[in-house]
């Protein structure tokens, strides 16, 4: 029974994740694609998403996603009142997440020669300056509750976040108590899924619980706001008209009388 249940969560279960992360990513970027653009459409990426004007080709709408996904220097603008510690928290985090991608990458690229200890002080670092950003961000988000007065956290917001933390936490957990012979049984186990063969997981109670919350984490993203890392290239200012966001606050503010 053990056996059963292993071969189903760490051989069947990553692929089936890999394919439901896949075609729901997919699915939803077709549905964009076709989608109304502008004031009058589907506004595409995070919610409530909106592009500055003077953006008029297509070139300068690609360096204006690409400055906003790699730097976020737009919550340094007026509309968002210059919150630094909120723009810190943010590139802190989303870039803590793009490294221990990153690095969990090594397992299958074995060839590559990086010493153990460069490796251990790498993801501990990351790991701990991510999780710190992700519980900043998370009681910034409890504390929050409005922005202009409209409500901005719902359920999946507390979700999304909660789960990376998780994540987190249990990869941080591993990688601390791990016994030195883990990465190797790590690495065979991930070359076993690249070759689709079955190679049995390390007998480890937090590396069964970190892969687990990963995998179904990644069937998770295309049915919630976790789908922005995917739908920030196919934002409508590569289709549609672009507004400011002052200019929607004050059309917030003469629809509702506020």
């Amino acid at each position: 029974m053990y056996n059963v249940v292993t071969y189903s969560l760490y051989f069947i279960l990553p692929y089936v994740s890999l394919i439901i992360l896949v075609c729901g990513v997919l699915y939803r970027i077709t549905l964009w694609l076709n989608a109304g653009k502008g004031p009058l459409g589907l506004y595409l990426g995070l919610y409530r998403l909106v592009i500055k004007p003077r953006q008029e080709s297509l070139l300068s709408s690609v360096k204006h996603i690409l400055a906003r996904m790699f730097t976020y220097y737009t919550i340094l603008g007026s509309s968002y009142r210059r919150d630094y510690s909120t723009w810190l928290g943010v590139l802190l985090f989303h870039w803590g997440i793009f490294l221990l991608i990153a690095f969990h990458l090594h397992l299958w690229l074995p060839q590559l020669i990086i010493s153990e200890s460069l490796m251990f002080i790498l993801g501990t670092t990351v790991g701990a300056l991510t999780l710190a950003a992700g519980i900043f961000l998370l009681v910034r988000r409890i504390r929050v509750q409005r922005i202009y007065r409209v409500l901005i956290n719902y359920l999946d917001d507390y979700v999304a976040i909660s789960w990376v933390i998780v994540i987190v936490v249990l990869g941080l957990a591993l990688r601390l108590t791990a016994p030195p012979s883990l990465f190797s049984e790590a690495t065979k186990w991930a070359l076993g899924l690249t070759s689709l063969k079955y190679t049995p997981p390390p007998s480890n109670l937090l590396f069964y619980a970190h892969v687990l919350a990963v995998e179904l984490f990644m069937v998770y993203i295309p049915f919630a706001k976790m789908i922005h890392p995917f739908s920030m290239p196919v934002n409508p200012a590569l289709y549609g008209r672009f507004e400011d966001i002052n200019e929607i606050e004050r059309r917030v503010i003469r629809k509702l009388g506020w």
